[in-house]
């Protein structure tokens, strides 16, 4: 019969109309549903009905679906986001990514190293051992979700951007919501191997003693909020951007200020419930900091040890933490709910490829481009004449505007916080040079790694570029992008040694500390684009980065111990020689591999 309406097929748990005569174009019965016969309209009600059965709340969906074809799937959530073949599917391919079973590897190191140090280096006495333990290992684990966790699951929905696979899923009766929980729940996964990894180190703490289940409900609480919350920054980036060096390090930035604002939160809860509103009013800088110690559970001022000392301050602050513990994770819940529901409505208006609107190209062309054009474009004229290298890396605009936008945050950090204390000043000084060295870090390694995966190196190594060009190029690159955020943080610095009763030693140890950072801003840039050419991983390549930037100045140390106990003019000058000879060899080694294409995939 030619006009056959349809046959019921059932897979997956779905029913769908199945037929031959499916295309109305070509089946004069879908035209005129009064030329249908009594039987088929008869058989089309009781399909429509059982299909309502399965979900009551749903009808025979026709919007963006393709005649012939209705599914009503199933009635719970998970039915209905369909995550399963999702979780399945990024489970399946991490299976077989030898990565991850060495960041698992390297966790237990970690946790390894971290309690050896805190065992060798313990001057308090032995009934606080535990509690010591427990917030080292607490620390080590927060500080491994914010690299760790933002990181990967910023890269999981932008890379099926990038690879063309996002419109594939689509395909299928996947949705929106449904990719993005699978997204969700499958970084879950992955990350729960992480804790279950330094999960036997958790152990000792409690042999140690000094711990009760105060403690580590507080820690197992902070942990679970901590990995929720960062699984959302990196949701949230990957729903919005493509390109993996913007993801990661804005999932990081995102990450790490999340986790700081819902510290100060909980510090404001507590300082409430104990002394009330009329507290908030005396509030500086150092309760910034009380409540970052707080969160990572390292305490060593005010008679608080642990978190359950606490109760000794005052039964308030124990009863308002134990409440507290129970409720983050009911908020880093609703928090992450509300981000995947936001990176779902976002996938679902951006995975398909769109001309530019007319108002974002005006908007590109009136605030996204050069105030004076006739002078950018001599300046870029003559950088791609001298190495066309160091002009790739400088000619987009996004790459302008990271470059002066991270100088502009550094400005208003480093000279608009408040901060009286020697303390304070140093731990601004450190947080800016761990954020430009993270960035530094991360661009350095992962422009070559990038360029390995695309093709790009090939392609610059058939052009008429030497390797010593290409060389040039790349860290001068760098130097220039990174050289402004560099110079404020120094300025910075040295507005602050300009302070009265300051010590000649201080000076010295000072002009030692410049020295030293000018050698890895100068040397880290050579270091990273070896190892992200000889090595895969892209966290390996980090890592050997950062061991060969710091072992000029082990060398320098040592060597001075070796001639004399007084420094002077010495260890400068076994500083330079160290860097020097290490940079000198790492551009030998990647001159040799890219003449001879020695480079790993």
């Amino acid at each position: 019969m030619s006009c056959l309406y349809g046959s019921l097929a059932r897979s997956g748990g779905t029913l769908a109309f199945v037929g031959s005569g499916s295309n109305s174009e070509t089946n004069p019965c879908l035209r005129c549903p009064t030329r249908m016969p009594h039987s088929l309209r008869a058989s089309e009600s009781v399909l429509v009905k059982l299909a309502q059965a399965r979900r009551p709340d749903a009808g025979l969906p026709t919007k963006g679906i393709p005649a012939g074809v209705v599914e009503a799937r199933r009635g719970c959530w998970l039915g209905r986001f369909q995550v399963w073949p999702v979780v399945q599917r990024e489970l399946r391919e991490s299976a077989r990514r030898s990565a991850n079973r060495r960041l698992r590897l390297a966790s237990a190191i970690l946790g390894t190293l971290m309690i050896a140090v805190l065992v060798t280096t313990a001057g308090g006495p032995e009934a606080g051992l535990g509690s010591r333990l427990l917030g080292g290992i607490h620390t080590l684990l927060l500080v491994v979700i914010l690299l760790v966790v933002a990181p990967l699951a910023a890269d999981c929905i932008a890379r099926e951007h990038r690879e063309g696979t996002l419109g594939l899923l689509f395909l299928t009766p996947l949705n929106a919501g449904g990719i993005v929980a699978g997204k969700a729940l499958a970084q879950g996964l992955r990350d729960f191997t992480l804790w279950l990894a330094v999960l036997p180190l958790l152990t000792l703490p409690f042999l140690a003693g000094g711990i009760t289940w105060f403690d580590a409900l507080s820690a197992l609480s902070l942990e679970f909020c901590s990995a929720l919350l960062c699984l959302a920054a990196g949701l949230l980036v990957s729903s919005v951007l493509r390109e993996r060096h913007q993801t990661i390090p804005l999932a990081f930035c995102l990450g790490a200020v999340i986790l700081l604002l819902f510290s100060q939160f909980v510090m404001v809860v507590l300082i409430v419930a104990w002394r009330g509103f009329a507290a908030l009013k005396d509030l500086d800088w150092n309760f910034s900091m009380e409540g970052v110690r707080l969160f990572t559970g390292i305490w060593g001022g005010h008679g608080v040890n642990a978190w359950h000392d606490l109760a000794r301050a005052s039964p308030v602050l124990a009863r308002t933490w134990l409440w507290l513990c129970w409720t983050n994770p009911i908020i880093a819940i609703l928090v992450a709910y509300v981000t995947l529901r936001f990176a779902a409505a976002r996938l679902r208006a951006s995975w398909r490829e769109r001309i530019p609107s007319p108002r974002r190209t005006n908007f590109l062309r009136r605030y996204c481009s050069p105030l004076f054009a006739g002078r950018f474009r001599s300046r870029m004229q003559r950088t791609r004449d001298l190495n066309p290298i160091a002009w790739l890396q400088q000619y987009s605009w996004k790459a302008r505007a990271n470059k002066w936008l991270l100088c502009l945050g550094f400005l208003l950090v480093g000279f608009t916080s408040d901060a009286s204390l020697e303390r304070d000043r140093d731990s601004i000084h450190l947080g800016l040079l761990l954020v430009l060295g993270g960035f530094y870090l991360f661009v350095a390694v992962s422009g070559f790694v990038e360029e390995k995966r695309n093709g790009a190196l090939e392609m610059l190594l058939v052009t008429p570029l030497s390797p010593s060009q290409l060389i040039l190029g790349r860290v001068w690159g760098l130097w220039q992008q990174f050289l402004p955020a560099s110079l404020v943080i120094a300025f910075s610095y040295a507005l602050s040694l300009w302070r009265p009763g300051i010590e000649d030693l201080d000076l010295v140890e000072s002009e030692r500390r410049v020295l030293m950072l000018a050698c890895a801003f100068l040397t880290l840039p050579i270091f990273a684009t070896y190892f992200a050419l000889r090595v895969k991983s892209l966290l390996g390549a980090a890592a050997l980065t950062v061991l060969a930037t710091w072992l000029p100045t082990q060398f320098a140390g040592e060597a001075v111990l070796m001639f004399t106990d007084r420094p002077g003019l010495l260890f400068p000058l076994f500083l330079l020689l160290g860097y020097g000879a290490g940079a000198l060899l790492a551009c030998l080694m990647l001159r040799h591999s890219l003449s001879r294409r020695i480079y790993s995939f």
